[in-house]
């Protein structure tokens, strides 16, 4: 089932059975986000899909509060859990009208150990679409996780992310646990740079919450980290990424953790750039 949403110039497709996924989203009849197609069976990289946990997780497992906790391997090449299963969840509709919607789904162990609720409000104005995310732990005690869009945009000619520092990766794209500076490159990309005919992928530190994908701005609240992807330069996308907590967040000190009955709060907005 989709669900069409409408306001001025804008039109969106949500999939509620899709883990709430916004499928299409088109601006004055041009596609700004990537939409579903025949030749694309990568569910990464239609629309902006929900990552719970983000990112991978190496070997599929973390400690947390003293005990193991596993999850499955669907990475093989890296031996990692990669980018959660919240993407796949059937969300229900709690209210709809012809220009937004507030989707919601209950997690009770079967996509990730620690129950939660995930509610997703997407409202189309004349100016944009707002989407706004409250994830909620479900438990009396403590819920470890890492949370990100895997925002897929159609390749612009030109954009720029506020970049901070880059996670050091290692040849199975799992961080060392080192940041460092920025490489010439990566300041382009914070400046301003064409990812067309390169290949474009890290693990960046937020320096900001506002990125330029051509002639769209991006924000992103509540989220401390930006993942850059363009499918190896071969797909016609370009993956700006809004993460809360680095990649392998569930094995790292620093790892968001929500309390008991503790929602977080996030949301982007994206419109045109002035």
């Amino acid at each position: 089932m989709i669900l069409e949403l409408a306001a001025g110039k804008w039109r969106a497709d949500v999939a509620p059975e899709r883990g709430g996924n916004i499928v299409g989203l088109r601006f004055d009849g041009q596609n700004v986000l990537a939409p579903i197609r025949p030749d694309n069976a990568d569910p990464y990289l239609i629309g902006s899909p929900l990552l719970l946990p983000a990112n991978r997780t190496a070997g599929g497992r973390f400690r947390f509060e003293g005990r193991l906790w596993r999850l499955p391997v669907n990475e093989p090449k890296s031996g990692s859990h990669v980018h959660g299963l919240l993407h796949t969840a059937a969300f229900s509709a709690a209210e709809r009208s012809d220009a937004s919607v507030r989707l919601i789904y209950e997690n009770h162990g079967e996509i990730y150990p620690f129950p939660f609720r995930m509610e997703v409000v997407y409202a189309l104005s004349e100016s944009g679409l707002a989407a706004r995310y409250a994830l909620t732990n479900l438990l009396d005690g403590a819920m470890p996780y890492s949370f990100g869009l895997h925002t897929t945009f159609v390749e612009p000619a030109r954009f720029s992310v506020p970049l901070g520092m880059q996670q050091e990766r290692d040849d199975k794209n799992l961080p060392t646990g080192r940041y460092l500076p920025l490489n010439e490159t990566e300041e382009a990309y914070a400046r301003g740079a064409d990812s067309r005919g390169r290949v474009v992928s890290g693990y960046y530190t937020a320096a900001g919450d506002t990125a330029r994908i051509g002639e769209y701005r991006y924000r992103a609240e509540g989220f401390d980290h930006w993942i850059l992807y363009n499918a190896r330069g071969k797909g016609g996308v370009l993956c700006v990424e809004p993460q809360r907590g680095c990649v392998d967040a569930l094995n790292r000190p620093d790892c968001p953790v929500l309390a008991g009955h503790e929602t977080a709060h996030f949301g982007t907005d994206l419109s045109r750039a002035e």
